[in-house]
């Protein structure tokens, strides 16, 4: 009986400590994404209101960090463009966590990021947009670096509803 309570309660810490959230969400009406489209990097701004402590040694502009994993995700997709579609993105929640804190008790110490792209054509009409979120809530050792790699991993998930939704 303990056995099976344990695993239980261990599958459900994995499964509920990490998880990421993403749809599209189409604009009534929008210019249709065609197959074959390639994406830019627009402007990404901060709305998280999220600032590294004072002296903090490692710290990482977030701003720049979501435009460099956009681009590195597209660029892995064969994707990237100047010119043709933009994404743009806004960040509206990020805690970097503490992973001794989520090795210690799971869901203390949470990494999260928040976003939500939006998807402009060429004119800057807005076709859709794509709100993502992960949660690391679970793990230690492992998921030493979440508050850096965050940032790729929401990268990758925009660009692959990105890239399924057309």
């Amino acid at each position: 009986m303990k056995k099976c309570v344990f695993i239980f309660l261990l599958t459900f810490f994995v499964f509920a400590g990490c998880s990421t959230k993403s749809s599209y969400i189409p604009t009534p009406d929008a210019v249709k994404i065609e197959p074959g489209a390639k994406f830019s990097v627009g402007e990404i701004t901060d709305n998280s209101g999220f600032k590294f402590p004072p002296g903090e040694t490692e710290t990482v502009d977030l701003k720049t960090a979501m435009a460099d994993a956009l681009r590195k995700a597209l660029l892995a997709k064969g994707i990237y463009e100047e010119g043709q579609w933009v994404v743009t993105v806004q960040i509206l929640e990020y805690s970097p966590g503490n992973a001794f804190a989520r090795w210690l008790l799971p869901g203390a110490g949470a990494t999260k990021l928040k976003v939500v792209a939006h998807v402009l054509s060429q004119d800057g009409t807005r076709s859709a947009q794509i709100p993502v979120e992960r949660f690391i809530g679970f793990g230690g050792a492992y998921t030493v670096g979440a508050w850096k790699y965050v940032f790729d991993e929401v990268a990758l998930e925009m660009v692959n509803v990105l890239s399924s939704s057309r």
